[in-house]
């Protein structure tokens, strides 16, 4: 699936979609949900190795530059 073709799925625009993809910003549970449904997957299964330190990396690094 294309991510315009994700992006009619979900009802969600496509520049958002390679936001999230990209790390450049987070997805609300709507919208993870929305996707996991159009991928035909649990939402958690998308959460799978997600850690808290993916996040923190990338604020400490914004906030040191």
């Amino acid at each position: 699936m294309t991510r315009d073709q994700l992006a009619v799925a979900t009802g969600i625009d496509s520049s958002n979609i390679r936001s999230y993809e990209s790390g450049r910003a987070l997805m609300n549970v709507q919208s993870l949900v929305r996707i996991a449904e159009a991928l035909g997957v649990e939402a958690g299964e998308l959460l799978e190795g997600v850690t808290s330190d993916m996040f923190t990396r990338t604020s400490s690094a914004a906030s040191n530059p």
